[in-house]
């Protein structure tokens, strides 16, 4: 089994390793092709393979049938010539020489009887067949012979032979014979169908030796219907096994979707067939190869990243604390009011820069799982109302409407002290720095899922107002880490009214 899944060496040999893991589409091997066969099949099933298969079927049928459904003696036309013949070449020929050769005709055709009236009208020979009963009885002073034939109906017919045949006896019996079974052939001694004076013979022979058995039609529809209902279930078999292997395949592909492998990326399928679910196949394959690619850069950018946040962290510190330095040398010098208040100023965002190093830093901890963590139970409530009292001077000189409304027992949380303190710090310095137009600040509790949740909510614009101009976003990140590391939830419901942050 042959993998089709190619992994490209490096970004310039791309588009080159796309059109070699491209696999040639051929249409005599595409699902469409194979469909358009089986439909084919399928409107040709009823008006050109159902005749054609009844054709062969009758052919078949009646040349393995024609020996068996000949009739044992011929037909009517070769008894009639046969007799017809052998009567004429008797024409000069003994009384004696005609019944042996009559004997012998018998023996051909022992279900057969024969007999012969002489010149004189009298019956001087008879012969009765296989199973013909011959019954003798005297009538007027001669003797009445009975031929009793049992038909293959069931039916017996009688055939009365006098002793002395009359014209009119005779006359009534060649017209009866054209109609009655058995099949009575009468020829003249000599002439055939012409009287020369020297008699007649007689042969008698059962119809149902001479025609050809009835075809049994019901047997015969039958097995026309069972070979058609093969037929139809064969298409049914093969239209049921068409599409079970596309469904199989299918199943395997989403199969192979839905499992992730060991960095929670589906592995590779194997391309078996190079038709559209083949081409579905490569191109899923592909996919995963370049989730592969991106999830290896996302790593490589993240760790590098994280190093260079930490660097930066690093080196600007160390001015940082230069600065600080040398601002803390020019307070001992005289100033006049307006450098004081550029130094002040200048104190301010220094203590905002270092805010903002301590950010990377605690992101770039957290990001990695290095920050270190000690879960202890709290009175949340407790810290809540000490940092929000640390925050009072600076809600106050931004003229904010204060509002906090907390319960008077404790409220217990398995919490990190110090990471609680950094959640309240960063969503407060979130409030004064995005929603300082609303003026207003609120400190309460609110019952979610049968808990209690720490509400802080304001005024401002919403939070779709607050994202991209005023910051990096770094505290509200920190804040989504440390309530992730600790074990908490936090859900924010922002709207034009202003926004409320749940904590739980």
């Amino acid at each position: 089994m042959i993998r089709r899944f190619r992994k490209q060496e490096n970004p310039k040999d791309q588009s080159e390793g796309e059109n070699t893991g491209k696999r040639k589409f051929r249409f005599g091997q595409s699902l469409m092709s194979r469909y358009m066969i089986l439909i084919l099949c399928a409107v040709l099933f009823v008006p050109v393979v159902l005749p054609i298969t009844s054709i062969v079927y009758v052919v078949i049928v009646n040349n393995m049938g024609k020996s068996s459904n000949t009739a044992p003696y011929g037909d009517v036309t070769h008894i009639s010539n046969l007799w017809s013949n052998e009567s004429k070449k008797l024409g000069q020929a003994t009384p004696a020489m005609i019944d042996n050769r009559m004997k012998q005709l018998h023996a051909r055709y022992p279900k057969s009887s024969v007999y012969r009236v002489d010149e004189n009208g009298k019956t001087a020979f008879i012969l009765g067949g296989e199973g013909v009963e011959v019954v003798e009885t005297p009538a007027n002073g001669s003797t009445l012979t009975t031929l009793k034939w049992p038909l293959d109906d069931q039916k017996k017919v009688e055939t009365r032979i006098p002793a002395v045949w009359d014209a009119s006896y005779t006359l009534a019996f060649m017209k009866e014979a054209v109609y009655r079974d058995p099949l009575t052939v009468v020829s003249f001694i000599g002439g055939g169908n012409e009287d020369k004076g020297k008699g007649f013979m007689v042969i008698e022979v059962p119809r149902y030796l001479l025609q050809k058995s009835q075809s049994n039609w019901p047997m015969e529809l039958l097995y026309l219907g069972l070979l058609m209902t093969i037929i139809f279930l064969f298409f049914i078999v093969m239209s049921i096994l068409f599409f079970a292997r596309i469904r199989k395949r299918l199943i395997r592909l989403q199969t192979a979707m839905i499992t992730p492998g060991k960095e929670g990326i589906p592995l590779p399928v194997d391309i078996r067939r190079s038709d559209e679910i083949g081409q579905l196949e490569d191109s899923f394959n592909q996919m995963v190869y370049q989730l592969t690619e991106s999830r290896h850069r996302e790593r490589e950018e993240e760790q590098f990243r994280k190093r260079l946040i930490a660097g930066l962290s690093h080196d600007l510190r160390t001015p940082l604390t230069v600065i600080r330095g040398h601002m803390h040398t020019l307070h001992k010098e005289a100033l006049s009011d307006k450098g004081i208040s550029s130094i002040s100023r200048m104190e301010s965002k220094m203590d905002d820069l270092s805010g903002l190093i301590d950010n990377m830093l605690s992101y770039n901890l957290l990001a990695s799982g290095k920050y270190t963590l000690k879960l202890e139970e709290k009175d949340v409530f407790r810290i809540v109302r000490e940092t929000a009292a640390a925050w009072y001077p600076v809600w106050e000189k931004e003229q904010f409407d204060i509002d906090i409304d907390l319960p008077d027992e404790p409220l217990i949380w398995l919490v990190d002290e110090q990471g609680m303190r950094r959640i309240l710090d960063n969503l407060f310095q979130n409030v004064v720095r995005y929603a300082g137009d609303g003026k207003y600040i609120g400190i309460s509790t609110e019952r979610i899922h049968d808990r209690t949740a720490l509400v802080i909510r304001d005024k401002g614009p919403g939070m779709q107002h607050e994202i991209g101009a005023k910051g990096t976003g770094l505290g509200l990140s920190i804040v989504d880490l440390l309530v992730r590391e600790m074990g908490l939830r936090k859900k924010v419901d922002s709207s034009p009214e202003g926004v409320r942050i749940f904590i739980y």
